[in-house]
């Protein structure tokens, strides 16, 4: 049996919505049944009291196809936004990887070869009557006194590289007249200006005989009979003494070099 509005009778459930909707349909199917079911309230008011049921769908609508037994509605998710697509990419993930791991070996290299404080930065009391000077407490290789003189000079800290002479002048003084010029700072920048190579010039190779400290408090270290010195001047030969206490080793005296080391 039909009632007033053409809608079949019994426990049928009404129309269901078709299994891939879009969210415009599914819109459209809910009002769909808002509307059957308010037609049934007014058909069941229409047969207590007499009244109309509410007309029909309007023309031209037609109702959301029903689902077949036994499935569901599914609504198409959202598109991943791009930043998602982009993270989740394993080339992506490659390459965050690769820059991590050279961060990792740049921070390596410079802990264990080329970082740390400087010893040519800190100033030591040289003990003694030399009075307070700035110098490292190991004599050879890059982070003795030599080696950090080359550094300084190579980067034109004329400052620095003078301070690690002998309070007593003598020795900066014979260093100032090798190279004619006025003081021991015009010196050092005036040597500056001949660096090729800094990379190259501040890591002169110390030979194998000065791998470890020398025995005695004082020692001599020759640019030309000593070290490999590569993108830039040679600077001569150093007399380094080793302080009492602070066991700092400072320049205590000065040899000029023929500049090829072949010289007179």
């Amino acid at each position: 049996m039909t009632d007033s509005t053409g809608s079949t009778g019994g426990t049928g459930s009404g129309p269901q919505p078709p299994a891939e909707i879009d969210a415009e349909q599914l819109r459209q199917f809910q009002e769909f049944q808002r509307f059957q079911e308010y037609q049934k309230f007014q058909a069941a008011q229409g047969q207590n009291g007499g009244v109309p049921g509410p007309p029909a769908l309007p023309p031209g609508q037609v109702p959301p196809t029903a689902l077949p037994p036994g499935q569901t509605i599914y609504v198409k998710p959202a598109p991943k936004p791009v930043w998602q697509i982009i993270l989740g990419s394993k080339l992506v993930r490659w390459l965050v990887m690769l820059v991590i791991l050279l961060l990792l070996a740049n921070y390596g290299y410079n802990r264990w070869f080329g970082g740390g404080d400087d010893p040519g930065d800190k100033a030591v009391d040289s003990g003694g009557n030399k009075g307070n000077v700035i110098a490292p407490t190991n004599a050879y290789g890059l982070q003795g006194t030599v080696g950090i003189f080359y550094k300084h000079v190579s980067q034109g800290s004329d400052g620095r590289a003078c301070n690690l002479f002998a309070d007593d002048g003598r020795a900066r003084q014979k260093f100032t007249t090798a190279f004619s010029a006025p003081d021991c700072e015009a010196a050092i920048r005036e040597l500056r200006g001949k660096v090729r190579d800094v990379a190259a010039y501040e890591q002169p190779y110390f030979p194998d005989t000065m791998l470890k400290e020398p025995l005695t408090t004082t020692t001599e270290i020759s640019s030309c009979k000593d070290l490999i010195v590569k993108g830039g001047p040679l600077l001569g030969k150093f007399v380094l003494t080793k302080q009492t206490g602070s066991g700092a080793w400072i320049i205590t005296d000065y040899e000029a070099e023929p500049a090829d080391c072949v010289g007179p």
